[in-house]
């Protein structure tokens, strides 16, 4: 059975051109690592936070 956390572990230490923070966020998605597994690869917790966006749909409020 393969060891997915230390393979993604490993990849994403040879540097970003390997595994970005989303490519790792993908395995968790995937179900191959836990969150947890997820916060010791990157440092960051899972999951990912995004920049809000805004809509303008043109009508205006009177």
């Amino acid at each position: 059975m393969m060891d997915w956390f230390t393979s993604v572990k490993t990849i994403y230490g040879w540097g970003p051109q390997y595994y970005s923070n989303e490519d790792v966020a993908r395995f968790v998605e995937w179900g191959r690592i836990t969150e947890d597994e997820y916060n010791k690869i990157t440092g960051l917790t899972y999951p990912m936070t995004k920049q809000p966006v805004s809509v303008d749909l043109g009508g205006a409020a009177n």
